[in-house]
C-alpha cells in the first residue's frame, strides 16, 4: 500500500492496479471519507489500515446503496448511518420559484460552506472539499444561490443522462420559515429540466420531518431503496 498526498489533505491510495481516494470527513469529525475507484474488499479492508495507522480513528464510505455495500461488508465495514432516498419526475408545468434564485458562475465555496456549517450537525456537515466533490459528482452540475445581499441559502445540483440529481440544499437558520428551501427545490428542478432530466433524486436524514415533508410537498415521493453509510474503525 502506498498513497500520494498529505493528511489531513486528500490523499490517492494505490496497491497494485486497486485505487481509492480518502479525505477528511469534515472539519468538525476527524474520521476519513474514502471513495473506492477499484479494487477488491482485501483492498478496502487495507485502507482502513492504512489510514488508521496514520492516526485516523474510524473509515466511512460515501451513501451507498444496497447494490453497492457487498465489498465494503467483506472488508469489515458496518452500517453506520441510512438516508431515505426520495424521487419525482420532472413532467408538465414545474411551479415557480417565487422569490430570485441564481446560478452562480464563480463559486465562492467558502460562503457555501459558512451557510452550510450553519445548517447542519457536524457529522452531517460538508467542508469545501465536500462540497466541490458534490459538485463534481454528475456531469454537468450548477450552484443555486437565494441571497439578500448576503448568501442565505443554496442548492447543488447535478445532471446524468436523464436522472437529475439534488445532491446539496441548506438554508442558514435564520431565514429559515420564510420559503427559501422550498424555492430552491424548486429552482433546482427547472434547471434539471432544462438540462434533459426526466426525474429528480434527493436523500435525507430518515428524522428529519420538516425536509421530508417538503419534499412530499413539492411531488416527491420516498423509495423503497435507502442509501447507507458503511463505516470501520
Amino acid at each position: 500500500m502506498r498513497h500520494t498526498g498529505e493528511w489531513p489533505g486528500s490523499i490517492v491510495l494505490r496497491h497494485g492496479l486497486s485505487k481509492s481516494i480518502a479525505r477528511p470527513w469534515n472539519r468538525d469529525v476527524p474520521d476519513a471519507h474514502l471513495t473506492l475507484i477499484r479494487g477488491t474488499a482485501d483492498f478496502l479492508s487495507e485502507c482502513a489500515d492504512h489510514l488508521r495507522a496514520m492516526g485516523v480513528p474510524s473509515v466511512a464510505s460515501s451513501p451507498l446503496p444496497s447494490s453497492a455495500t457487498r465489498l465494503w461488508k467483506e472488508a469489515g465495514y458496518r452500517p453506520f448511518e441510512r438516508l431515505d432516498v426520495f424521487a419525482r419526475e420532472l413532467t408538465g408545468d414545474l411551479p415557480d420559484p417565487g422569490i430570485t434564485v441564481d446560478a452562480e458562475r464563480a463559486q465562492d465555496w467558502d460562503a457555501v460552506e459558512r451557510v452550510d456549517r450553519s445548517s447542519f450537525e457536524p457529522f452531517w456537515r460538508l467542508d469545501a472539499a465536500g462540497l466541490r466533490e458534490a459538485f463534481t459528482a454528475a456531469p454537468r452540475s450548477v450552484l443555486l444561490t437565494a441571497r439578500a445581499p448576503d448568501l442565505l441559502g443554496f442548492s447543488i445540483v447535478g445532471v446524468g443522462s436523464v436522472a437529475g440529481y439534488l445532491q446539496r440544499i441548506a438554508v442558514t437558520p435564520d431565514a429559515q420559515g420564510r420559503g427559501l428551501g422550498r424555492s430552491l427545490v424548486r429552482a433546482s428542478m427547472q434547471w434539471a429540466h432544462r438540462h434533459g432530466a426526466r426525474e429528480m433524486l434527493l436523500n435525507t436524514l430518515p428524522n428529519n420531518d420538516t425536509a421530508s415533508g417538503l419534499y412530499v410537498d413539492e411531488g416527491f415521493f420516498q423509495l423503497d431503496d435507502h442509501l447507507d453509510i458503511l463505516r470501520k474503525g
